[in-house]
């Protein structure tokens, strides 16, 4: 800056001369814009992080930073103020250090860069780790502050009010006041989970194959008003990190990267190695799901349960009718895997996600594998009329560029890194993937959806309905209100919402 202001002197000192001793003032002009621009440059912040971004939402337990710096120097990461990695900037291209686990909930990274000549600079990013929208069949979950909010069918209990009046709408969002300090909620079909951010796990809803973990199957008659059980502390839980709900099955991550499971088994969806199956096996209790560990997400469709490992491998157990466990076959209906199988040529995946019966992947490049049933066109590999399941992973079209992915029921769904959400399988008359219209019944590839809303950062999605959350905080929710599962009083019962419409928490 002292360089400047004695060259910019030096050019007025110039103009102020008699005519006769003028020079040409071009070149001095341009050394002083020259050493300004210079200035500036060494005065912008000379690293930027890429990942994770501000109020991103993680919902694989594994967290990294990648940052790019412009200059050569040394990088410090911190998590929650804890050092974790140093390594040396490489200003040629972007650096990613190496994972580390999120705590539940909040967390915030600091990262450090230090210059040759000792100046230092700082950036704090703050990002969550959790579910904060969930969905079921009929009914809905929304998170914010640690504070869980219901809404929808209630037959079950799978509101956790303690109370049901019968099959009836229940079209008012209400507040859980049992519970407290929740980072996730895991909804599905019939039944409901949130897990604390000190890992115990609460489960409430239909109880009648033992899928509340609580050690028995006592079930209401949903069809009568009454008593059901609020949200019921799982026993032998107090680190979990996630959860998931089948039809009639759940299964809990722990922190130690191990699974454990409870409820229906008949067809080895629990996982835990056990044979002799049939319609009537289950477990009231958590059981530990056998030869899996290093594992970062766990996802539950109708009959099947998927596990993400830390070195990017999918494996899959249960269910197989529709070539659910991408091993190229297809089995008959109450055909028995109770241990983990791997997914063949798959590999670099950070992120899985399921409908009813079948399964996306997502792969470190952008590119997204499916496999499974495929009746709506829900794996977006083209297609008319009713598609044949594909029992191997294929990879979707049309997209290289994707950030996330999302599934229920029989839709899909994927967030690109450009932002824009791509939508695909049912639609109908249950307006599924929030198109504008319900006359397109089946989408068989990705195409534009959830129109009308930008800066969508996660989904939360049920049999028929599924929910946005923007970056500013906004709910839309969409998709068919059977039971006023939307929350909305002013939108009619059992009728599609084909465009997202906003959601208010009280």
């Amino acid at each position: 800056m002292k360089r400047n202001f004695t060259l910019i002197l030096s050019i007025v000192c110039a103009l102020n001369c008699s005519p006769q001793s003028r020079v040409d003032l071009t070149p001095l002009f341009l050394a002083a814009i020259n050493l300004s621009q210079t200035s500036e440059s060494q005065n912008e912040f000379p690293f930027r992080v890429i990942s994770p971004q501000e109020g991103e939402i993680l919902t694989v337990y594994r967290s990294e930073t990648t940052v790019q710096a412009n200059s050569e120097g040394e990088f410090e990461i911190f998590h929650e103020g804890k050092k974790l990695f140093t390594f040396p900037s490489s200003p040629s291209s972007p650096q990613t250090s190496p994972a580390f686990k999120p705590k539940n909930g909040e967390n915030s990274i600091q990262i450090h860069f230090k210059k040759p000549d000792g100046t230092t600079f700082q950036k704090e990013i703050n990002f969550y780790f959790g579910t904060k929208l969930s969905a079921g069949a009929a009914h809905s979950g929304f998170l914010k502050n640690g504070n869980v909010y219901t809404v929808g069918r209630n037959n079950f209990g799978q509101l956790g009010t303690g109370h049901s009046t019968g099959d009836n709408n229940n079209d008012v969002i209400v507040p859980l006041d049992s519970i407290r300090d929740i980072f996730s909620i895991h909804f599905n079909q019939n039944n409901s989970m949130a897990i604390a951010k000190n890992g115990s796990v609460y489960t409430w809803g239909n109880n009648a194959k033992g899928q509340l973990g609580i050690g028995n199957n006592n079930n209401p008659n949903p069809k009568e008003a009454g008593d059901r059980l609020p949200p019921t502390l799982v026993p032998g839980i107090d680190d979990a990190v996630m959860g998931a709900y089948g039809f009639n099955h759940a299964l809990i991550l722990k922190s130690d990267g191990t699974l454990v499971s409870f409820g229906q088994n008949n067809v080895g969806q629990l996982g835990n190695g056990e044979v002799n199956l049939n319609v009537n096996s289950f477990s009231t209790n958590p059981v530990a799901v056998v030869n899996l560990r290093d594992v970062i997400q766990v996802i539950a469709g109708s009959e099947h349960s998927a596990a993400l490992t830390e070195n990017g491998e999918v494996y899959v157990w249960g269910k197989n009718q529709y070539g659910n466990l991408g091993n190229g076959r297809l089995s008959a209906a109450n055909t028995v895997q109770s241990t983990p199988v791997k997914v063949e040529g798959l590999s670099g995946i950070k992120q899985i996600a399921n409908g009813r019966d079948h399964i996306l992947a997502l792969a470190s490049d952008g590119k997204i594998y499916s496999w499974g049933l495929n009746a709506s066109g829900q794996l977006g590999i083209g297609g008319s009329g009713f598609p044949n399941p594909t029992p191997i992973p294929t990879q979707v079209l049309n997209i290289t560029n994707a950030s996330s992915v999302w599934a229920g029921g029989t839709q899909s769904f994927s967030i690109l890194k450009s932002g824009e959400v791509k939508g695909w399988g049912a639609n109908g008359n249950t307006a599924n993937l929030a198109i504008g219209e319900t006359n397109t019944s089946k989408v068989y590839e990705p195409n534009k959806a959830v129109v009308g809303i930008e800066n969508v950062i996660h989904f939360g999605c049920g049999a028929t309905h599924n929910f946005a959350l923007l970056g500013n905080g906004e709910i839309y929710g969409w998709g068919w209100n059977f039971k006023g599962s939307l929350g909305r009083q002013d939108l009619q019962s059992n009728w599609g919402a084909p465009n997202p419409v906003s959601i208010t928490l009280p």
